[in-house]
């Protein structure tokens, strides 16, 4: 059943605080990203779009996969998140009435968590906004922005991504709501040898 939504996964990331890719590091006889990957593919978006640094060595190969729709390239990476946002939308393909994106640096996203935000947009008659809502009223992604949304993204700039958008539009936002804790983001050393000790490598 076609859901009109694409995903993106941002995952071009320059990893300044982890001092080397951490999209590549392994994870679950997996790599990290492709870990959001294949979940991403076993959800009910139409479409699976991924935004990468095209100097992350080994990158290109290990997003091609199987079933994703378009590897972008983003030459711009060191000016931001908002330029990955930017390159996903307009990569998109046209018939798709919403975006998810989705952090390349996430491996534990699920498809359930991302069909779940699928719902509640087709649930509330498409709201501009889902947002997923987690634990102790914590905010974080997958976030989904419906196609009149995409003007207002395209102006973000720096680090901001979507979040300048997400604060001027609070009150068109419908949030998802997850029973379960919010999905840390691997940023640091530390981070990823957290989610190893926890999960297993």
């Amino acid at each position: 059943m076609k859901t009109g939504v694409a995903g993106v996964i941002l995952a071009a990331g320059l990893s300044k605080r982890m001092g080397r890719p951490k999209m590549m590091l392994p994870y679950n006889k997996k790599t990290i990203v492709r870990h959001v990957i294949d979940a991403a593919l076993r959800s009910q978006l139409d479409s699976v779009l991924v935004v990468i640094n095209p100097q992350i060595e080994g990158l290109l190969q290990e997003v091609s996969a199987a079933g994703v729709t378009k590897v972008i390239s983003n030459d711009s990476f060191h000016l931001g998140m908002s330029t990955s946002v930017k390159k996903g939308i307009l990569s998109m393909p046209h018939n798709a009435e919403a975006v998810v994106f989705l952090l390349g640096d996430q491996p534990g996203i699920s498809e359930q968590v991302i069909n779940q935000v699928i719902g509640t947009y087709q649930a509330h008659d498409k709201p501009s906004i889902v947002r997923s809502a987690f634990w102790n009223d914590e905010k974080g992604h997958p976030v989904l922005f419906k196609k009149i949304m995409f003007e207002h993204l395209l102006k973000a700039e720096g680090d901001s991504g979507g979040k300048a958008v997400l604060q001027r539009f609070s009150s068109e936002i419908v949030y998802a709501e997850l029973n379960q804790a919010n999905i840390p983001d691997i940023d640091t050393l530390e981070d990823y040898e957290v989610l190893v000790k926890e999960k297993g490598g």
